[in-house]
């Protein structure tokens, strides 16, 4: 049934509309594209279309038919598509007498101009079917009664190929006028299975008499030949054809390397036939024109087509589509009937002919099954099961059968009797092994029982609270729960088997022990009751994440936060009596095996208490954010990093998204010089550029493109903000910026995306390559080369991440937290109290505001090149004293080695604006650049200016490739962080630059004569923000 919902092109999955979609041919199309995860629109008036051929693609989520004619309009609630394909009226020719040849004609011209203006309108890639057979016709000289032909077929097939050439012709004259972007394919005969078998020409009437059981009737000789191709290689060759740039104005004949006669289809059917069949030779019944056709196949390899189907092959699919039994025993595998033969054999040697039976057979039977898994029902299981004896019962039972045996009278005895030892020996023997086991007993049952069921049960707790957090990141609520709970209850029954052991660690002197262990059992039971009410109010969240899915149909409102408010105030109340708890253990005085588990527990209390912060927050701004009241617009940047920018890297690209009732309703991807275009074309009044822009890249104006200059991102944002409404006038609520490393990692958790549209596969190992080969290779300004790629790459991972199944959920949000805390996702909010949140967190880009020591190296290209992808980073900063007065002085080294070689694109020089910015009040003392032949001294040509709070020194330098350059700068801390008697405290933050990901970093601290401290000496690689915290004490 037809979709009522407005119908529009889309960045989330190309959108394809199939003019006469319901056919043999587009039937198989539709499913191919479906199975691309394309959104496919069918238009058919069901004259050669079939309802059936489609039926079961109507309840696809991305499938809509309509009832449509091309020839008079197209349904209203079609707007816009990304690509069209014209298949009506390509079955018109058929040798079928029901076909009307005024419908060919006019699908093929009113419907084709109809197509290709709505092509035109939506910016859309346009493919015309067609037929090889346009190279021939006929037509009357003298009269319109046979203006075509002179028999019914001739009529029918002459008038459709005459329609395809004005097709042809339409399509020619909207690529030369209006620059349409178009292709034709002609194709042959196409088989295979839903064939129409009456109107398939030689090929459908053979096929027809096989299925029938009739002889196989060849008319005259036998020797005209026709091309073949099977369904699914045409399918394939049309879609190589549309999603591929260099096909634009081009035609392509898609037909096998060789012809097949009627003679050979006539005998290779022969061959197939379940039964004994002749081939009869009749006369001719009329003269028909040959329609064998030799047309140009040489650009076939631009599309790397070929035929994947023989024809031998095809027909067995088809006549096995149509229920036919193929000459079954023929083509049946060896190796399955030997087994079969194998499988008869020992089913007739099993039985003898008493009915018995045989050893051997018996054997070879056993040895059969021995691979077979063995099946049970759970009573059966339960009925199997060992019953393992309890260790306590089976010494309690062993301790009463002495008492068993001293009370057990005594029979008359077989035996000789024996010497007996005295009454009164015998009996003190025995009570002194009495007393011993009865002790043993009582220990265990005061003791041992206690002890283990405490541990029984807190073990089973605790892996169930460990399911929780991994439940809730597949946003598998109610499992959540049902855990929560479990470890909630088990942790109760430890406590109290626990309690039940007080006076034994009195009485052995380790009460503090007990005091210490039962505090973290009483932690552990009111996390677990925090753990189980956070389960019930996260199931808002799971309902959104389901909502927001592209082409969902359910719908999300801000009732169903207020609805759990109540449950995460429960919650958060439950969590703050667990840390009260632990805050009264000691951990010196815990046993030793949970000694060594409390680390972790205090670990999941902390980054509890986080989320739990977090999701506060989220609960009363997240349904603002998507929108459910009103509309919300976000841009989204991409950064490429290896074009190195303060904020991550030149913005290539950008998109728009748009959310409305927490639901995607458009995501637009777009190349950024479509609107940086608009400030020249409008002569819009921008803002200057930058300084350093101005020089380095010659441009007075600002551009979206350079607009992220500003090292703290919400500053940067805001100018793109700003500029962004000038050009367009729409207002946003917010702006997201990502950089190649985010892809990355989104395609290590998704893994590799196959693009139809450019028949390649984008992996994490081959994002950087294929992006910059599509998005700079021969690239124009304001052309939608870019966009296409970036469209059809974000749209299909975008899909890929709605898509994940909920096994690969904890892996992905362990993903995006990890881009979060290395800067290589930020996000400004505009006027959402959530932006503080994301301040507090790092996660908005801005300068982070500390009192302590702080650096933050902005490295920035402004070559035109990639260069600094080639560019390895080390970063050395040392702090020392050399005064008297405490005062700090921090060296810091920049050493960059370009590996690059040669000045070809996209390598060549490194032109690197650096900025150093530090604590205010810092004094710049010293600034040199040392190159591998010479030293030169900047410290009066070094910039120093404000970058928010912070000091700011900068300077411009030059890296050739191979070479190697350092900067060397010296400056003096401000006074307040000086070493002295008040403060015997040094602290620095190390800021981490978005889009950088490998730089190595060393800090050396030396402390000032006379004090000593700890470790004081650092190195690795900057992932994220660092944080050194050194305490000094006299020597």
């Amino acid at each position: 049934m037809p979709r009522k919902n407005v119908i529009r092109k889309s960045a989330l999955s190309p959108t394809v509309l199939i003019a006469g979609g319901a056919g043999f041919i587009g039937s198989h199309l539709s499913e191919a594209l479906l199975l691309q995860d394309a959104r496919v629109i069918v238009l058919d008036n069901f004259k050669t279309g079939r309802d059936f051929y489609i039926g079961h693609l109507l309840t696809h989520p991305k499938f809509a038919l309509y009832d449509a004619d091309i020839n008079v309009g197209f349904p209203p609630e079609i707007e816009s598509v990304d690509y069209v394909i014209h298949l009506a009226g390509l079955e018109e020719y058929l040798y079928s007498e029901e076909q009307v040849n005024l419908d060919a004609l006019l699908t093929n011209a009113v419907g084709t101009k109809n197509l290709l203006d709505l092509a035109n309108r939506s910016h859309a890639k346009f493919l015309l079917a067609s037929s090889i057979y346009v190279y021939q016709g006929m037509m009357s000289q003298i009269t319109l009664d046979s203006y075509f032909g002179r028999t019914n077929i001739e009529e029918k097939k002459y008038s459709a190929t005459e329609a395809k050439r004005y097709a042809e012709a339409l399509v020619w004259e909207y690529y030369k006028k209006n620059d349409t972007n178009v292709r034709i394919m002609r194709l042959p005969e196409v088989y295979g299975p839903k064939m129409d078998l009456e109107a398939s020409g030689n090929l459908g009437r053979l096929l027809k008499e096989l299925m029938d059981g009739k002889d196989l009737n060849i008319y005259g000789e036998g020797v005209e030949k026709e091309h073949y191709v099977y369904v699914n290689d045409v399918v394939s060759g049309i879609v190589r054809a549309l999603f591929n740039d260099r096909t634009v104005g081009k035609i392509y004949s898609l037909i096998p390397p060789e012809p097949y006669s009627v003679l050979e289809i006539a005998f290779l059917l022969k061959t197939l036939a379940n039964r004994e069949i002749k081939v009869e030779f009749k006369q001719k019944i009329k003269e028909m024109e040959p329609r064998q056709a030799y047309p140009d196949t040489s650009n076939l390899k631009d599309l790397r087509w070929e035929i994947k189907t023989s024809f031998k092959d095809g027909i067995i699919k088809t006549l096995m589509w149509y229920g036919y039994d193929v000459n079954q025993h023929s083509f049946k595998p060896a190796k399955f009937i030997e087994e079969k033969n194998r499988e008869k054999t020992l089913i007739d040697s099993l039985t003898t002919v008493e009915g018995k039976v045989s050893p051997e057979a018996e054997n070879e039977l056993i040895s059969s099954l021995s691979n077979v898994a063995e099946f049970h029902t759970p009573e059966e299981i339960k009925g199997k099961k060992e019953k393992k004896p309890f260790p306590l019962a089976e010494a309690i039972k062993g301790k009463i059968s002495i008492f068993k045996n001293l009370f057990k009278k005594e029979g008359r005895s077989q035996t000789k009797p024996q010497s007996i030892p005295p009454a009164g020996k015998s009996r003190n023997k025995i009570m002194l092994s009495i007393v011993p086991a009865v002790l043993f007993a009582l220990i265990l049952l005061t003791v041992g029982i206690p002890s283990f069921m405490s541990y029984a049960y807190a073990k089973k707790a605790t892996s169930d609270i460990r399911e929780v957090p991994v439940l809730l990141s597949q946003f598998k609520t109610t499992e959540a729960q049902t855990k929560a709970n479990s470890a909630f209850q088990n942790f109760s029954k430890s406590q109290r088997f626990f309690s039940q052991l007080g006076w034994a660690f009195s009485l052995t002197g380790n009460r503090d022990m007990y005091n210490s262990s039962s505090k973290v059992l009483s932690s552990a039971t009111y996390s677990s009751r925090a753990a189980y009410y956070f389960s019930k109010a996260a199931v808002p969240f799971s309902s959104m994440w389901e909502t927001i899915k592209p082409n969902s149909e359910k719908e999300f409102s801000a009732e169903e936060f207020e609805k759990y408010r109540s449950d995460f105030q429960t919650a958060r109340n439950s969590f703050q009596l667990a840390q009260a708890e632990y805050k009264n253990v000691d951990k010196d005085d815990l046993p030793g095996p949970l000694k060594e588990q409390i680390t972790e527990y205090e670990n999941i209390l902390s980054a509890a208490g986080q989320n739990l912060d977090l999701f506060a927050d989220g609960m009363n701004s997240l349904p603002d954010i998507i929108g459910i009241d009103s509309s919300k617009k976000y841009l989204i940047l991409f950064q490429n990093n290896n074009e190195l920018r303060p904020t991550g890297g030149f913005i290539g690209s950008y998109a728009l998204l748009e959310l409305e009732k927490g639901k995607i309703k458009n995501l637009s991807i777009d190349d950024i010089y479509n609107p940086d275009g608009q400030i020249d074309v409008r002569e819009l009044e921008t803002p200057e550029s930058p300084a350093p822009i101005k020089e380095f890249l010659k441009e007075e104006k600002l551009y979206l493109r350079n607009a992220n200059w500003n090292p703290s991102f919400p500053q940067s944002a805001r100018e793109i903000q700003d500029l962004y409404y000038l050009i367009t006038g729409t207002k946003t609520d917010g702006v997201i910026a990502v950089d190649l490393y985010f892809a990355k990692n989104m395609l290590d958790v998704t893994g590799p995306l196959f693009l139809t549209a450019y028949n390649e596969e984008i992996s994490a190992s081959n994002l950087y390559e294929r992006t910059q080969f599509h998005s700079e290779f021969n690239y124009e300004n304001g052309s939608d080369q870019k966009r296409s790629f970036l469209t059809v790459l974000g749209s299909k991972l975008l899909e890929k991440m709605f898509a994940l199944p909920s096994g690969q959920l904890p892996v992905f949000w362990s993903k995006m937290y990890e881009n979060l805390e290395q800067r290589h996702m930020q996000i400004y909010l505009t006027n959402n109290p959530f932006g503080a949140v994301l301040q507090r967190e790092g996660w908005d880009g801005s300068l982070a505001g500390v009192g302590k020591d702080y650096l933050y190296i902005v490295n920035s290209n402004l070559g035109g090149n990639k260069a600094n992808y080639f560019v390895r980073n080390t970063m050395d900063y040392n702090i020392m004293s050399e005064t008297r007065d405490g005062l700090l002085r921090g060296n810091l080294t920049l050493t960059y080695e370009h590996a690059g070689e040669g000045t070809a694109w996209p390598g060549g020089i490194y032109t690197n604006y650096v900025r150093i910015l530090t604590q205010e009040g810092s004094k710049l003392t010293g600034a040199r650049i040392v190159y591998p032949d010479r030293e030169e001294d900047i410290f009066g040509n070094m910039i120093i200016t404000k970058a928010g709070k912070y000091n700011s020194f900068e300077t411009p330098v030059l890296i050739e490739p191979q070479k190697r350059v350092q900067l060397k700068v010296t400056y003096d801390l401000p006074i307040g962080l000086s070493i002295n008697a008040n403060n015997m405290n040094y602290s620095l933050f190390w800021q981490k630059q978005p889009g950088t990901q490998d730089d190595k970093f060393s800090f050396k601290f030396e402390p000032p004569f006379g004090l000593e401290t700890g470790q004081s000496s650092f190195d690795g690689t900057l992932t994220g923000d660092k944080q050194f915290n050194i305490a000094l004490d006299p020597k």
